[in-house]
């Protein structure tokens, strides 16, 4: 990276091999894995094709390798703004013991929040997914970016109604 100002080139990063090599000798924090994935994300296209995904400050013309690499646009989008939900702690946690009569217990950051009839470790996940994207109005742009224009349309008419109280 070239400076506006003096035309000299610029590190990549702020700090200094030796440091950062230091700091690598060392436990990481609690945080380190929600911060391996935090984001924000980036999507961009490749020249030998496909659609990389990258952190926001990395460039493939830099070198930087790329998180993951998809065919489709859309599937690159999404997966920019599911990953910084991947790293966090999960708020919905399914209890393993069955209440009888209710089902099995679903905690929403350590309350119970409702009960299913069938042990679906999916659906509990989904929700994760779900209100981690609710989290972050970043990682959710992409998600409706990747869902097209149709799509929204669709969405934006039915989100109408339900306001509207025309439809429920």
């Amino acid at each position: 990276m070239t400076n506006r100002t003096n035309g000299n080139t610029l590190p990549s990063n702020a700090f200094v091999e030796d440091y950062l090599a230091l700091l690598n000798e060392r436990d990481e924090p609690i945080s380190a894995p929600e911060a391996e994935y935090a984001g924000p994300w980036s999507v961009e296209a490749r020249r030998q094709g496909g659609h990389a995904v990258l952190r926001a400050a990395e460039d493939l013309a830099r070198g930087d390798e790329p998180y993951a690499v998809f065919e489709a646009v859309e599937i690159a989008q999404i997966a920019a703004a599911v990953l910084p939900g991947t790293g966090r702690e999960k708020r919905y946690r399914l209890g393993k013991d069955e209440d009888s009569g209710r089902g099995f217990p679903v905690y929403r950051s350590g309350e119970l929040a409702g009960h299913l009839r069938l042990f679906d470790e999916e659906l509990v996940a989904a929700l994760n997914v779900l209100d981690a994207l609710l989290s972050s109005p970043y990682d959710f742009a992409w998600l409706l970016e990747a869902a097209g224009g149709l799509a929204l349309q669709h969405v934006g008419r039915i989100s109408m109604a339900r306001a509207t109280g025309r439809l429920k």
